[in-house]
């Protein structure tokens, strides 16, 4: 189980990091662990479950970025949204390995890390339609909201 913790931890990744010379592309998160059936009576069943609510959060996050990534207007202002965007994704990941690291060694490791990334998707998802309503002001016609 301390292995699908450390395999969980390393899972969310932007799938389109922004180096110097490539195309600017939204940076949407693309997890690479392989998913677990959800259910509710067993530690390993609880971890599917977190991972299948993860990747609907994770779904719901990149089209909200795919969005902002199309209204935002300048390169200059796209690429401070990447680096944004890529150290936010850093940031999550790390403290989801801090808040589950309670449970270190633990079966619910892998379940309290997968769950504090679905909040930490949640309270992105706000905070980038708070970005969103900053965006759209006097743009016609208004892009709706995902």
């Amino acid at each position: 189980m301390a292995l699908a913790a450390v395999a969980l931890s390393s899972c969310g990744s932007p799938a389109s990091p922004a180096r110097s010379g490539s195309p600017l592309r939204p940076p949407v998160i693309a997890e690479s662990f392989t998913h677990l059936a959800c259910n509710q009576g067993s530690t390993v069943g609880l971890e599917g479950c977190a991972e299948a609510r993860l990747l609907t959060t994770d779904r719901h996050v990149n089209r909200e970025v795919r969005l902002l990534f199309n209204v935002i207007n300048t390169k200059s202002q796209k690429r401070k949204f990447v680096t944004a965007e890529n150290v936010w994704l850093l940031s999550r990941t790390a403290d989801c390995q801090s808040e589950s690291s309670v449970y270190q060694g633990g079966t619910l490791a892998p379940v309290e890390y997968g769950l504090c990334e679905v909040g930490e998707d949640q309270a992105r998802s706000v905070m980038l339609h708070s970005y969103f309503g900053l965006l759209e002001q006097g743009t016609t016609p208004k892009p709706a909201w995902p």
